[in-house]
C-alpha cells in the first residue's frame, strides 16, 4: 500500500472516530436532559454508574450522593427483604428485559409509584456489561386511577342498597295493594248493596250521594289493582303464558266490553277486519289488558263524537295492532313521559278522567315481556296512535 493510501486510510479513520465522538456527545446531551425519565447505567452488579436531570428530579439525588451507590437504594424495605432488586436483575438477564410498576421511595423518603424498564447489555462478545435502568414516575395516574375504583367501589354499594330498596319498595306495594283492596272491595260490596235496594228504598238525595261514593270506590280499586300489577311486573313476577290467539277476535271482545262507555261518550269505535286471519302466540290474559289500557285511553282522551279506529295487519312475522283516536293529542316535549312509572301528562280532558299514571308503564313492561314493543305518534289537539308490535 503507499503512503498515500495509508495516509487517506488514517484520515478517514480518524473523521469516522470524531463523527463517533460526536454521535456519542449528542446522545450523553440528550439523555442528560430528559426531566420525564430516570435514565441511568448501572454495572453488572447493580451499582448506578450516571445519572441524568431526570433522575435527580425524579428521586431526588444529586450525581455525587447517588454514584457508585446499589440501585436497591430506591426500593422499599419489605421489596429488599423479598430480594426484588436482585430478581429483577435476573429476569432481565434472562429476557433481556423486565418491566414493572411498583412503589419507589425517594431521598427524602416519600414514596412515589414508579413504572420501570430494566434492560441488560452485552458488548461484542456478547458478556454482560452492566443494565440501563428508565424510570418513570405515575403517581398521577396511581392517584387518578386509585380515586376512579374507590368510585367504582361506591357506585356498586350504593347500586346494592339501591336495588335492596327497590326490592322492598316492591314488596311493600304488594303487601299494601293486597291489604288495601280486601276492605275496599268490602266497601263497594256493601254500597252495592244499598244503591241495589237491598235495604229498602232511598231518597233521591241519599242514592246520589252513594253513587258518587261507589264510582271513588272504583277509581281506588283501580288504582290499587295498578300498584299490584306494577309490583308484579318490576319484581318479576309475571311470567307470559302463551297460547295460539286469533288476535280480531281478542280486539273484537275487548271493544265489546267497553261498548256502554263509548256508547255514554257519543263515541263511534271500529275495528277494520283483517284480510286473513292473524293469529299470534301471546298470553291473552295479558295482551288483552294491554289493550283495554289503551283503547280506554283512547276513548278518555277524546271529546264526544270522535272515532276510534283499530287496525290489524301482519308484516313479516309479526302482528301490528294499532289504535287510533282524534282526541286531544300529545305535545312533543311530554312524548318522553309517556311509558314513565307514574306519570300523567297534562290536557284539557286529563284533570276529568282520572288516572294513576301507571297504564302505560305496565303496558310497556307486558308488551316487552312478548319481545315486542309499543309506540305511539301523536300531533297536539288532532289525536294519537298507540301501536303495539308482537312477534307472531
Amino acid at each position: 500500500m503507499s503512503k498515500q493510501a495509508v495516509t487517506n486510510s488514517m484520515s478517514s479513520l480518524q473523521m469516522r472516530h470524531e463523527e463517533t465522538l460526536v454521535e456519542l456527545e449528542l446522545y450523553k446531551l440528550l439523555v442528560d436532559n430528559v426531566q420525564d425519565y430516570a435514565i441511568f447505567f448501572m454495572d453488572a452488579g447493580g451499582y448506578i454508574q450516571t445519572w441524568n436531570k431526570g433522575a435527580q428530579k425524579n428521586k431526588g439525588y444529586a450525581a455525587s450522593e447517588i454514584i457508585g451507590k446499589h440501585f436497591s437504594t430506591f426500593y422499599l424495605q419489605k421489596d429488599k427483604d423479598k430480594n426484588k432488586p436482585e430478581l429483577e436483575l435476573k429476569l432481565a438477564r434472562q429476557y433481556g428485559r423486565v418491566e414493572d410498576e411498583d412503589w419507589r421511595v425517594r431521598k427524602d423518603g416519600t414514596k412515589f409509584w414508579a413504572n420501570v424498564i430494566i434492560t441488560s447489555l452485552y458488548d461484542a462478545s456478547g458478556t454482560l456489561i452492566g443494565y440501563a435502568k428508565v424510570t418513570r414516575d405515575l403517581s398521577d395516574r396511581k392517584k387518578y386511577e386509585d380515586g376512579l375504583r374507590k368510585n367504582n367501589t361506591l357506585l356498586k354499594k350504593q347500586r346494592q342498597e339501591l336495588q335492596l330498596l327497590n326490592v322492598s319498595k316492591d314488596e311493600f306495594i304488594s303487601l299494601a295493594s293486597h291489604q288495601l283492596r280486601t276492605p275496599a272491595t268490602g266497601v263497594k260490596q256493601y254500597i252495592g248493596m244499598l244503591v241495589e235496594g237491598f235495604t229498602g228504598p232511598l231518597e233521591p238525595n241519599q242514592l246520589t250521594l252513594l253513587e258518587k261514593a261507589y264510582e271513588s270506590n272504583e277509581r281506588q280499586l283501580r288504582i290499587i289493582s295498578d300498584l299490584l300489577k306494577v309490583a308484579q311486573v318490576d319484581a318479576g313476577k309475571i311470567k307470559p303464558v302463551k297460547t295460539t290467539t286469533d288476535v280480531y277476535e281478542l280486539v273484537c271482545s275487548i271493544i265489546n266490553e267497553q261498548q256502554d262507555t263509548f256508547t255514554e261518550r257519543y263515541q263511534t269505535v271500529v275495528c277494520e277486519k283483517p284480510k286473513s286471519s292473524i293469529k299470534a302466540k301471546i298470553d291473552s290474559n295479558l295482551i288483552r289488558m294491554v289493550l283495554e289500557n289503551i283503547i280506554n285511553n283512547a276513548s278518555k282522551y277524546s271529546h264526544e263524537h270522535k272515532a276510534i279506529t283499530v287496525t290489524i295487519n301482519q308484516v313479516d312475522n309479526r302482528v301490528l295492532i294499532s289504535v287510533k283516536d282524534e282526541g286531544v293529542g300529545i305535545k312533543e316535549a311530554d312524548r318522553h313521559h309517556l311509558f314513565q312509572k307514574f306519570s300523567r301528562i297534562d290536557n284539557d280532558l286529563s284533570t276529568h278522567v282520572g288516572g294513576s299514571g301507571l297504564g302505560l308503564y305496565w303496558a310497556k313492561k307486558i308488551v316487552d315481556l312478548h319481545n315486542g314493543k309499543i309506540t305511539a305518534m301523536s300531533e297536539h289537539n288532532k289525536g294519537t296512535t298507540f301501536t303495539v308490535e308482537l312477534p307472531i
